[in-house]
């Protein structure tokens, strides 16, 4: 019997990289974004503006959200087969995303803690993890920042992705809560990570938790757009 040869996690094709868990023309596919951007969430327009989501919000409590590319194609379907098929291999190339986005976009801004949105602790037990908490301690390795617990889920859990805006937007409010870690962050400038940005109703929220907590001031930092 010959050895199985290893799989790409994305098009299970057979590759011959062992070291590499995705292989390279699905890696080529994960397009990066391309600017311009709207000035507010990252996503791309057709020229520097304000994007129709960010025009439309009243209150905005993150400086800044930035993301490695479009929620399309070959970045989404890494980020769906970790959530949903539990493809942790997958994890390191998301990193890697996450990391080229912060040294883009970031690396001018003094930013003091990495800070993951929660998960509600009904869905983390069944996924058996929070992804946002996997990629920011994965960042932090890569960028010798603190990843602080700053936050807690204490609503439903966060479908986000197929809920329309009136829900999305109703549910946010409370869902979110401060952790004790949060005093460490008072006059700091921290970074929110997440795996994607949709109308930025779940990030809006916790940073203006965070905000409550003393931080100075709040970025967000995601894989998708």
């Amino acid at each position: 019997m010959y050895p199985k040869r290893p799989q790409c996690l994305l098009c299970e094709q057979p590759f011959i990289d062992e070291q590499e868990a995705v292989c390279a023309p699905c890696t080529l596919q994960m397009r990066v974004g391309i600017p311009p951007f709207c000035r507010i969430c990252g996503r791309e327009m057709p020229e520097p503006d304000l994007c129709s989501d960010c025009s439309w919000r009243k209150e905005r409590f993150f400086h800044r959200a930035v993301s490695f590319g479009p929620y399309e194609g070959r970045l989404r379907d890494a980020i769906l087969k970790l959530k949903e098929e539990r493809k942790l291999g997958l994890l390191p190339l998301l990193v890697n995303c996450l990391t080229e986005a912060y040294a883009s976009h970031l690396f001018d801004i003094q930013i003091d803690s990495l800070v993951a949105v929660p998960m509600a602790a009904d869905k983390e037990r069944v996924r058996g993890f929070n992804q946002a908490e996997r990629l920011a301690q994965g960042l932090s390795a890569r960028v010798g920042l603190p990843v602080v617990e700053a936050l807690l889920w204490h609503g439903a859990s966060r479908s986000q992705v197929s809920r329309g805006r009136s829900m999305r937007l109703a549910s946010m409010e409370n869902s979110v809560a401060l952790a004790p870690a949060a005093g460490e962050l008072a006059g700091r400038t921290v970074c929110l990570i997440d795996d994607v940005y949709t109308t930025g109703a779940t990030v809006n929220a916790c940073a203006k938790k965070l905000h409550s907590a003393g931080v100075r001031a709040v970025y967000v930092l995601t894989v998708a757009r």
